[in-house]
């Protein structure tokens, strides 16, 4: 058996008690590419004629290209659909990318024995609505449990796939013998809205589509990464911040540049609180995912605790290469530094994401 597999039997050795261990993750995007510039020059460029430095906002956004289930450069040709096709849409592509990070999951941990094992599935997303939820639907398809304990999360912004986690931290803890499947997949391209500000250019500059899938489990004393604890914060002094409301034409995000400045006051001790009952400090750390709003977050915070180049790479590569993707985002940076960073076992990494309220959340790893 791979690591994965024995894993999810369970090795019987003694863990950290009350952690939960990463058994699998996978990450998806629709198949559809959409280069920054070519949008800009194809779309973007024309309905934004009237914003003052438009092009500026989609150069300096740090990104270089996006997956994209509605790419704008054909979707939006006809104009703005009307929300009752965006959530068509959104349900459609939800589902396709779950399936994918689902089935992958399943795969990696060697699938019908683990498959039984699945006691809770819990799944976000923030980009739309339908009934039943899409984690009803994966359920019967992939034949989980009559017993299965659902949770949908949704509409809590960039930071939901720590809510994700957070619930599921809670159902390993409850019955350790049980596996959890946690995840989120984001549809942010269908809500390209007729509002032109440059507040909408910064929106539209940046974000994408993605999902991605955990199985966790008991940390039994295995390889694999540990969830050793999370963090939150609400700072709701700076709820204006940042905001996602349901209108008529599309969902509309807002999204204050004043946000990377409100992080960066706060980052420092938000860090230590994280940090502190671990008896670590930021320096003891070796590996950061920071969800990418903007490149600016990740300048200030990267500033703030004193990281390196080598450290914020993952972070400025999903932003470059999938945009922001709300709470899928931080999947996909976790996803990277397992493959390309390789943490050695015994090194410890935070991931973090921000979102409305504002709402800082964290988790700490050791790999």
């Amino acid at each position: 058996m791979n690591a994965v597999t024995e894993a999810a039997a369970g090795s019987g050795a003694a863990g950290t008690r009350g952690a939960a261990r990463l058994l699998a993750l996978r990450t998806t995007a629709p198949e559809n590419v959409v280069p920054q510039q070519s949008a800009f020059d194809e779309y973007y460029r024309e309905m934004f004629r009237d914003v003052p430095k438009a092009e500026e906002i989609f150069r300096g956004s740090g990104v270089r290209s996006r997956h994209m289930a509605w790419d704008p450069r054909t979707a939006y040709l006809d104009g703005f659909p009307p929300i009752k096709t965006r959530m068509l849409a959104w349900e459609e592509n939800v589902l396709a990318m779950s399936r994918r990070t689902v089935g992958g999951v399943l795969d990696e941990a060697a699938g019908g024995a683990v498959r039984e094992r699945v006691g809770s599935l819990v799944l976000a997303s923030c980009t739309g609505y339908a009934g039943p939820t899409p984690d009803i639907l994966l359920a019967k398809e992939f034949e989980l449990r009559q017993d299965l304990r659902r949770t949908f999360i949704g509409h809590m912004g960039c930071n939901a796939a720590f809510n994700v986690l957070k619930t599921a931290l809670d159902a390993v803890a409850a019955r350790p013998d049980e596996l959890v499947l946690a995840g989120s997949a984001e549809v942010c391209s269908v809500h390209l809205r007729p509002e032109y500000t440059a507040e909408q250019a910064v929106v539209n500059a940046l974000f994408g589509d993605a999902g991605g899938m955990m199985l966790l489990g008991a940390d039994d004393g295995g390889p694999g990464p540990v969830v050793l604890g999370t963090h939150t914060e609400t700072h709701p002094e700076t709820m204006h911040a940042m905001s996602w409301h349901i209108e008529d034409s599309a969902f509309r995000m807002t999204l204050s540049p004043y946000v990377p400045f409100y992080l960066a006051e706060s980052i420092e001790p938000f860090v230590k609180r994280l940090l502190a009952p671990h008896g670590l400090e930021a320096s003891d750390v070796r590996h950061w995912g920071i969800h990418p709003g903007g490149p600016k977050i990740i300048d200030f915070v990267g500033e703030k605790l004193e990281l390196g180049a080598e450290q914020l790479a993952p972070s400025r590569a999903v932003l470059a290469e999938n945009g922001n993707c709300s709470s899928a985002t931080i999947l996909l940076i976790l996803d990277r530094i397992l493959r390309e960073a390789r943490p050695a076992p015994g090194e410890h990494g935070v991931i973090m994401a921000f979102g409305p309220g504002l709402t800082m959340e964290s988790a700490l790893i050791r790999f």
